[in-house]
């Protein structure tokens, strides 16, 4: 690379630019497949059928532990168990096929909402999501001793995310969210106007709607999904440092004027 005359980089002549790297994915979206890759790999390979049994009552999400029924046994984690399994659930899977395919997606869609809100906005992004589609789920199914795994119900609600500010005016749809965007994303009233949007939210919905009540919903947890996206459409906002109003300095409280300077009147 040389420097030209006006200051900016540029390649000679004859010599290939550089390559992009295959896999440019923030830290963090690194660090959570690999947790959930390490995880699979021991309930496959290394955990005895006993451990996989404890590690499912301890950290997936089960309905039964909330209902009456629920209270005759003794559920790994207790009360703790019981609050830190609507988020914990969201790091097992039930198929080496179903990890593979959470993992495209949060490449996808995880990745550009971190770059856009940072590393500790996602961490309560994931959060939130993850047990928003845990809550509906418990809903629909109370007392079910099913348990719920999967990264869905986050990458569903990732989605709904990014669709909040990957088809604002100018940006060009999901092709342009590989650089950081810093327009406010767009408000509830302005996504129901954005054709592109709304097509978007759609399908998605179509799609889960479609695989949950026709396709088996005891595989596709829908209402996990519907979950996980409402509450992403909703919270993102707030999480969100390019959609905050700025906040207004304080005003100093009026000076008082000294008794000998007070108009007499």
């Amino acid at each position: 690379m040389a420097l030209n005359p006006r200051g900016n980089w540029h390649m000679p002549n004859g010599m290939p630019p550089p390559r992009e790297p295959m896999f440019n994915l923030p830290m963090p979206i690194m660090v959570l497949g690999a947790i959930m890759i390490v995880l699979h790999g021991l309930q496959d390979f290394v955990l005895s059928a006993a451990l996989r049994q404890d590690l499912l009552l301890g950290f997936s999400f089960l309905p039964i532990r909330y209902s009456e029924a629920g209270q005759a046994f003794d559920f790994p984690g207790g009360f703790p168990g019981d609050i830190w399994t609507f988020v914990t659930y969201a790091f097992l899977h039930g198929s080496w096929m179903h990890l593979i395919l959470n993992l495209v997606w949060m490449a996808a869609f995880a990745t550009v909402v971190l770059r856009r809100i940072g590393t500790v906005n996602f961490a309560l992004f994931f959060i939130i999501t993850a047990a928003a589609g845990a809550l509906v789920h418990l809903v629909l199914h109370l007392g079910s001793s099913s348990p719920l795994v999967g990264v869905s119900a986050v990458l569903s609600g990732a989605m709904a995310a990014s669709a909040r500010f990957a088809f604002n005016r100018g940006y060009g749809g999901f092709a342009a969210l590989q650089s950081r965007h810093t327009s406010p994303c767009l408000t509830l009233k302005q996504l129901r106007h954005n054709q592109q949007a709304m097509m978007f939210l759609g399908i998605w919905l179509v799609l889960n709607l479609v695989f949950g009540l026709m396709g088996g919903g005891g595989q596709v947890a829908w209402e996990a999904h519907l979950g996980g996206f409402v509450s992403g459409l909703l919270v993102f906002p707030y999480l969100d440092p390019f959609s905050r109003p700025p906040k207004r300095p304080k005003k100093d409280p009026p000076k008082k004027q000294p008794d000998h300077l007070k108009v007499i009147k």
